[in-house]
């Protein structure tokens, strides 16, 4: 699935638009932020006009950045009508929308994080961060692995917005672990995205599964086999017959393919 999107224009949002759907428009004026002007609608948040820096600086910058996750809308064609209600200009073309930021995540089940965690090496990363047992490997693209369940959780207890998908997740799972690519200035546009989403499953590959056969564990993270209990140390090992990478690969490509594929609903 497609987690988060960062979309950019250097056509201005139809003010019209955003002024009738969304919040109180804010204005930023001492330049602490890239766009002056932001505005949250229902699924997205706007940022307009940027101003931070010098105005030949500002004038090479996308004039628009849209801010959504594709979880809120039920297949791509609903999120594009929803794209193109905001600029509202008969000169848009997806193509003439870039992709600035995505992530791509897929969800495990039945597979505890720490277990993960434990026998986890990302290729090319030497450095990781392991915080309230989520790991943060890398920075471009960056790797993340928590508990999905546990991030829903927290979430409603705060209050703030899960999708209904995501709430039946708590009903069909007691384990789920979110494996979660962030990919900065991937260098496609919105119609290369359209085309070919499938794409972005080779960044999965980073992900190695160390082996734990032998007595000792060897790796970047054996330091945590020696604190996950023995319950978890037994699906650790029951890992070793599932071919997990390909798993994840397998379950992005074919979320990815029926988001984009279904009709829009009615």
């Amino acid at each position: 699935m497609i987690d988060y999107l960062s979309l950019t224009t250097q056509l201005p949002p139809d003010k019209a638009y955003i002024e009738y759907y969304g919040k109180k428009i804010t204005e930023d004026s001492w330049k602490t932020q890239m766009y002056k002007y932001m505005c949250e609608l229902d699924k997205a948040r706007v940022l307009y006009y940027p101003h931070k820096f010098k105005d030949s600086t500002n004038a090479g910058m996308p004039f628009t950045n849209i801010i959504l996750n594709p979880k809120y809308f039920e297949c791509y064609e609903e999120m594009e009508d929803y794209i193109f209600s905001i600029i509202n200009s008969s000169e848009l073309n997806i193509e003439d929308i870039n992709v600035s930021r995505i992530d791509v995540a897929a969800d495990i089940p039945d597979v505890n994080v720490q277990a993960i965690i434990a026998s986890l090496h990302v290729k090319g990363i030497q450095k990781f961060r392991l915080y309230h047992n989520t790991i943060y490997a890398g920075s471009n693209p960056l790797v993340r692995i928590y508990d999905k369940l546990k991030e829903i959780r927290e979430r409603l207890k705060k209050n703030l917005r899960v999708a209904d998908a995501e709430k039946a997740l708590l009903e069909l799972h007691t384990e789920l672990t979110r494996f979660e690519i962030e990919i900065r200035r991937p260098k496609i546009n919105l119609k290369q995205l359209k085309e070919n989403p499938v794409r972005f499953a080779s960044y999965f590959d980073r992900l190695n599964f160390i082996q734990m056969s032998c007595k000792n564990p060897c790796g970047v993270m054996q330091v945590m086999y020696k604190q996950v209990n023995r319950k978890f140390r037994e699906q650790l090992e029951a890992l070793q017959d599932m071919n997990l990478l390909q798993k994840i690969k397998e379950t992005y490509t074919s979320d990815v393919i029926k988001w984009f594929a279904q009709e829009e609903p009615f």
